[in-house]
């Protein structure tokens, strides 16, 4: 029977996960105003700079709106002026005597109810002109075109995506973090980033932002890693393999052919010294390729069964491999 005589040690836990780069920064850009698109200036894969049209709308849903607007500002300043002379006509016959105060007082209220209708016009003037101005698309940080979400012809709601541009200033690493590594990969520091299409050439990373809320569908945690260093070969959707290694504290480690279990709790057989073997819980924290550390339920200078767990029955007698014989407990 093999067997292996137990001793402490400290071990690396490395955690590797895949991921996808993204962006950091992802905007959905969408028109301030509705309409239909006329025209679109970009693709996608495009590279834009601040202040490159993306698209525009149809400047005919706004015309009209624009003439309307100016003709009751126009109206409102006749009015005014109007309401004006009369006012000062008033004042000069107040003077002689001809007219009451009260004359006055209600022709001084309709100037300043003229007024206030043409400071009205005059914004309505100004946000029908701001509408036409906001038929015009564009980009406010350099970036690449990720996505088209509207194409020429169509008609969009206000505030519709229509072009997606991903900032290309960072870079980051998405990766999805299942249940039992969330511990361990909130506790690394430091992370190394390995991309196959670029040689596997390793790039440092550090933990950005880890989501405390699980994905419905795929039950793990969204973790994203600010990449450093050279990035220029680095494009947005390339696949990679995020690494993290941790120094842990004393423990036990046996091959993975230790363990058995008939109730879902990990146990090990321990010879004793009369080389019998009697079943013992154990606690496990990690694996490590092909070997799992035991954290509790042995001590050192148990010797504990590596081979034919599962053939074994409590108490049985058994008889040591090789030299492990000569060498006892």
């Amino acid at each position: 029977m093999r067997s292996v005589v137990v001793e402490p040690s400290r071990t690396a836990i490395t955690l590797e996960l895949p991921g996808e780069v993204r962006p950091r920064i992802e905007t959905r850009y969408g028109f301030r105003v509705g309409g239909k698109i006329a025209e679109r200036f970009v693709s996608v894969g495009d590279a834009v700079r601040p202040g490159q049209r993306l698209a525009r709308l149809d400047p005919q849903d706004v015309a009209p709106a624009i003439a309307a607007a100016r003709a009751q500002r126009e109206a409102a300043r006749t009015d005014l002026n109007l309401a004006r002379i009369e006012l000062e006509r008033l004042k000069d016959l107040r003077s002689r005597n001809y007219v009451s105060q009260a004359q006055v007082d209600r022709q001084q209220a309709q100037a300043d109810s003229a007024e206030s209708r043409l400071r009205s016009a005059e914004a309505q003037l100004a946000q029908a002109s701001n509408a036409a101005a906001f038929q015009l698309l564009v980009a406010d940080e350099p970036g690449v075109v990720t996505a088209i979400e509207a194409e020429a012809g169509q008609v969009v709601a206000a505030g519709q995506p229509a072009v997606r541009v991903a900032r290309t200033g960072e870079k980051e690493l998405l990766v999805h973090v299942p249940e039992a590594d969330l511990a361990a990969a909130r506790a690394a520091k430091d992370w190394q980033v390995s991309i196959a299409a670029l040689g596997g050439e390793p790039l440092h990373a550090t933990l950005r932002e880890l989501s405390p809320v699980a994905d419905q569908a795929s039950r793990t945690y969204s973790m994203r890693l600010a990449l450093r260093g050279d990035l220029s070969a680095v494009a947005l959707g390339m696949t990679a393999t995020a690494r993290a290694v941790r120094q842990s504290g004393e423990a036990i480690v046996l091959p993975m052919s230790a363990l058995h279990s008939k109730d879902d709790s990990p146990k090990v057989w321990v010879i004793g010294e009369d080389l019998s073997v009697r079943s013992v819980a154990v606690g496990t924290d990690g694996l490590l390729d092909d070997a799992v550390r035991i954290v509790s339920g042995l001590k050192p200078g148990d010797r504990v069964v590596t081979a034919g767990a599962n053939l074994l029955i409590e108490g049985q007698k058994v008889r040591l491999a090789g030299d492990e014989a000569g060498g006892g407990k």
